[in-house]
C-alpha cells in the first residue's frame, strides 16, 4: 500500500503506540494475541473515538469520512491493519475453536517483503 492512498503522511511512533494500547498491545514487538472478545473487555471502540481528532490529522479527508465514521470492532481492526502497514507489519490472524465458536486471534508480525523472481521457461502447454 502506498502511503498517499490512505495517508497524507507518516504517524510518528509515539501515535502508533498510543493506538496499540487501544488494543492492549504494547509495542510492535508484542506477541500477545487478542479477539474481537477482548478488544470489547478492553472498550477500544471508546477509546478509538478519542484518538479520532488526532487520526483525522494522518488520513486523507475522503479516507478519513470512509473510515473513521460508525466505529466499531471490525473497522477498528481495519484502521490497525492500515497504520501498521506504514511501518511494515501486519495483522496476522489465526481461527480457533473455543466451545463450539469460532474465534478469530490477531497479532502483529513483521511482513515478509521479499522480491518474487518469474523464470521465463520456454515450455509448450497444449490443452484437450
Amino acid at each position: 500500500m502506498k502511503l498517499y492512498q490512505l495517508f497524507k503522511s507518516v504517524p510518528p511512533t509515539s501515535f502508533l503506540q498510543e493506538l496499540l494500547s487501544c488494543y492492549g498491545v504494547r509495542g510492535l514487538d508484542d506477541a500477545n494475541e487478542f479477539s474481537k472478545l477482548t478488544l470489547k473487555d478492553r472498550n477500544t471502540v471508546n477509546r478509538l473515538i478519542e484518538l479520532l481528532p488526532e487520526m483525522v490529522m494522518y488520513y486523507i479527508p475522503c479516507k478519513a469520512k470512509k473510515y473513521l465514521t460508525d466505529m466499531d470492532d471490525d473497522r477498528a481492526i481495519t484502521i490497525l491493519r492500515q497504520f501498521l502497514r506504514l511501518y511494515e507489519y501486519e495483522l496476522a490472524k489465526k481461527e480457533r475453536v473455543v466451545q463450539k465458536k469460532k474465534i478469530i486471534y490477531y497479532s502483529l508480525q513483521p511482513m515478509n517483503i521479499r522480491p518474487i523472481y518469474i523464470q521465463h521457461v520456454n515450455d509448450v502447454i497444449s490443452l484437450n
